[in-house]
Formats: C-alpha cells, sequence, structure tokens
C-alpha cells in the first residue's frame, strides 16, 4: 500500500509504508542539497539491515539551529531517524532562549544565520554553561577555508561539518559526540559525589563523635573568626566554658558507657537552650564552650544560668554529691583591648570557671567579678 508524504518544501514522495534506511537518507539528501528528484525506494532484498531500528543507549537531546526551513526540518528528520529526540531554532536568538530553558546534549547550527551567526552562538552558549550540563556543538558551514574552521573552535565549537551535509557523516559525528556527552555526565556525576563527600567529611571532621556538637578544631576557627569580626566591625559576643561538677565520680562509680550517655544527655539539654546563632562545642572531657553572638556579657551570664538550671534539671545522679549531676561556667565577653587572640578571651573565660569552682560549684560567673580584672 502506498501514499504520499508532504516534504516540507510541499513536493510530494512517493514511499512503501515501511520505508527503508536507505530510501529515507536519499530524501533527507535531497532536502539537504536541494535536488529537485526524490528517490524511490531501491530494489533488492530487505535482509541486508536496511530496515533497520536505529539503537541508542541514550538519546540525545539534540537542538537544531537554521534559518532555511528546509534544511532545519531535513536535518531533524536525520537525527530523529538516528534515535535521537530534537528541538528547532530559525536563528540564534531563538536558540539561547531554548537553551536557557533545557539545556541540549548537542547544538547543530549553521554558521551563516542573519543576525546571530553559529559561531556567536556557540560562544554565547559556552558563556551560559558555568557548572551546568555540557553542550556539545558542531557547526555547520558552506565555506570551506581554514579561518571558518578555526574561527569556529576559537567559538568553542566542538566539530565543524562542511555543507551540504553528508548524512552518514552527521550520523558519525552524532556517535562520538553521543561519547562526550556520556562521558561529561559520568564526570559531572562523579564531580557531585566528591562535593558531597567532601562536605560529609569536612562537617565530620569539626564534629564531635560522641557528642554531635561542634569539635576543638571547629571551635578554634570559629573563635578566631569570631574575634576578627568584633576587632574590625565592634561586634559583642560572649565566650562560655562550662565543666561537669565531680565528673571523674561519675565515670568512676558507673563506668565510662554510662559517661558517656550522661555527656550526650548534656549536651542535648545544652543545645536545647540555644538560639540557633550560638554554638555549643566540646572542648575536651566534659567541658564544653558556648559562643554567643550579639549578646553583652549580662545577657550570656543569663543564658548561661539557665543552661545550668537545665542540666540540674536532667536528674542524672552524681555519686559525688548524691544529688543531680551539675555544671559549673566561666562567661567572659570579648574585650578587643585585651583579647589580642583567640587563648587569650579562652583564658579569661577559663579564670570565670575556676572561680565558680571555687566558691561551691553549680553557678556562674563572669570575668567582671573576678578581683582584679577589668570592668
Amino acid at each position: 500500500m502506498r501514499k504520499h508524504v508532504a516534504l516540507p518544501t510541499g513536493r510530494p514522495l512517493l514511499v512503501l509504508r515501511r520505508p527503508s534506511a536507505a530510501a529515507l537518507r536519499g530524501t533527507l539528501r535531497a532536502l539537504l542539497t536541494d535536488v529537485n528528484a526524490y528517490p524511490f525506494e531501491p530494489q533488492g532484498s530487505v535482509d541486508e539491515g536496511r530496515h533497520r531500528v536505529p539503537v541508542v543507549k541514550v538519546p540525545l537531546e539534540v537542538l537544531v539551529v537554521d534559518d532555511e526551513r528546509s534544511s532545519r526540518e531535513g536535518l531533524a528528520t536525520a537525527v530523529r531517524s538516528y534515535g535521537h529526540h530534537c528541538r528547532t531554532a530559525a536563528s540564534g536568538e531563538e536558540a539561547l532562549g531554548i537553551i536557557a530553558e533545557r539545556h541540549p546534549d548537542v547544538v547543530i547550527s549553521d554558521w551563516g544565520m542573519p543576525g546571530m551567526n553559529g559561531a556567536e552562538l556557540c560562544r554565547q552558549t559556552r558563556n551560559t554553561e558555568d557548572e551546568g550540563p555540557y553542550t556539545y556543538f558542531i557547526i555547520l558551514s558552506a565555506f570551506t577555508d581554514r579561518a571558518h574552521l578555526l574561527g569556529g573552535m576559537e567559538a568553542g565549537a566542538d566539530d565543524y561539518q562542511r555543507k551540504p551535509v553528508d548524512l552518514d557523516e552527521l550520523e558519525a559525528r552524532l556517535l562520538s559526540a553521543a561519547r562526550v556527552v556520556e562521558l561529561h555526565r559520568r564526570l559531572a556525576k562523579r564531580t557531585a559525589e566528591l562535593r558531597h563527600d567532601s562536605t560529609r567529611f569536612y562537617a565530620a571532621s569539626r564534629t564531635d563523635a560522641l557528642t554531635g556538637v561542634g569539635n576543638r578544631l571547629r571551635l578554634d576557627e570559629e573563635v578566631s573568626a569570631m574575634l576578627s569580626r568584633a576587632v574590625r566591625y565592634g561586634h559583642r559576643c560572649a565566650l562560655a566554658i562550662c565543666d561537669l561538677d565531680f565528673f571523674k565520680a561519675f565515670n568512676d562509680r558507673y563506668g565510662h558507657v554510662a559517661g558517656d550517655e550522661a555527656l550526650r544527655r548534656v549536651a542535648t539539654g545544652m543545645r536545647s537552650n540555644l538560639r540557633a546563632a550560638d554554638t555549643l562545642f566540646r572542648y575536651g572531657g566534659e567541658e564544653f564552650v558556648v559562643l554567643l553572638v550579639e549578646q553583652s556579657l549580662a545577657d550570656a551570664t543569663f543564658v548561661m544560668d539557665r543552661m545550668r538550671a537545665e542540666i540540674e534539671r536532667l536528674a542524672i545522679a552524681s555519686p559525688a554529691t548524691g544529688r543531680s549531676l551539675t555544671v559549673s561556667i566561666g562567661v567572659a565577653e570579648v574585650d578587643t583591648t585585651h583579647d589580642n587572640v583567640p587563648a587569650d578571651w579562652i583564658a579569661r573565660a577559663d579564670a570565670a570557671l575556676y572561680v565558680a569552682k571555687s566558691q561551691g560549684r553549680n553557678r556562674v560567673v563572669a570575668t567582671p567579678t573576678i578581683p582584679g580584672a577589668d570592668a
């Protein structure tokens, strides 16, 4: 059974219901080379592979750009016959809009178009890629001179094919493009995995494995950064050192497994009493440090006393006192006239902690209450 198929030019073509690949290619060659005679399907056996269906592992998303309708639609038909998906654009400007909406895997663009030519389209495509998916770019041109070939490559093209288009050559170039696109997909996937792993490892290296709060490395980084901001911009901030009272006796009595569980409960209780902007760190052993952003000494002292009460309400039995486990806290507001390095600031908070211990524990002491300290 036969039927007429209307071509882009309006001329009918008599074909069989199941056209062979050879007949289809002959038709497309006629379109792309502007030949007036359209071939019929050649005689011969159908067992010679002429009815094969193109097999591609992953179909490419192809964008064909050409201001000539017959060439544009002929190329699109060829691309689809190879098993790929295809969109079309009649100008470089239209192509950029399509690319911005969804990046194609391959762009096949004519060089000579009104307005934006193929080389400029390639250049702008490369400028918009950044870290997005890679687009394989093929420039088609009737120019045969070396200058245009180099000009296309300098604009960022991956391949250059002369017109009139040879369909076998185009198919071969798309096979090559598919390999390059697949390589870039694998590289992009591997890069994303490496970034994820890097982020995860970075976070893990700055997190205390037992309690889940920041560790000493992260503390050193953030105290240094906070002191720099205070010196440069005059920001107010406070640092508190917290030490669990008689915790060695707790470990000696109940063992380190119970001690670890107690530390986790304490860390959870501390975090529940902090603002999102404030940060908790494990300083070492049973000591914790809190950084309080944009808080005066009085405000920080109030917050830390509330935290002290919360730890006591956890009702973790202390064998040394026969009552709940408690915490002693020393607080120091940053002083840019005396705190030249982070260690100076930490030392002042540690001195306040020592006073809290000597005064009976389970209390908060701020640096101005230390005899001889600056107000």
